[in-house]
């Protein structure tokens, strides 16, 4: 690595603090992080839905991966810890789920993704009691 040569001038600030000791304001997003993002909602605008499509037909168990990592994650039913019945917007939601896999899982086993999503579940519960 190499090292700057000295300019003779000192910061105005002692070794250890920062010129900007607030850092970038709460909210405040850089320019490029900005960019980014249009770029990848107009992107998705325009092509996000024959994208799906396409996976969807040609690798159905990484369709399934991505539409899982994008679902809302506060979603989270713990089997072992249930003392009753499912209230009825949880029954809602399976069914939802469910039917969803079965649209999307023709060419893969409904026990595999079913596996998945049980793996899925402990995961995210562990990190709940963990944290």
């Amino acid at each position: 690595m190499k090292q700057q040569k000295s300019t003779g001038l000192k910061p105005p600030w002692k070794p250890g603090q920062s010129g900007n000791p607030l850092g970038r304001p709460q909210g405040a997003r850089a320019k490029f992080s900005e960019a980014a993002c249009a770029d990848a909602l107009a992107d998705w605008t325009k092509n996000g839905a024959n994208v799906l499509e396409r996976v969807r037909a040609t690798d159905p168990s990484t369709y399934l991966r991505v539409l899982f990592s994008i679902i809302p994650k506060d979603i989270a039913v713990s089997i072992e810890n249930r003392t009753g019945p499912m209230d009825t917007a949880e029954m809602q939601m399976m069914r939802r789920l469910v039917a969803m896999i079965r649209a999307t899982a023709d060419a893969v086993d409904i026990e595999t993704v079913f596996a998945w999503l049980e793996e899925d579940l402990r995961a995210r519960v562990a990190k709940q009691v963990g944290s």
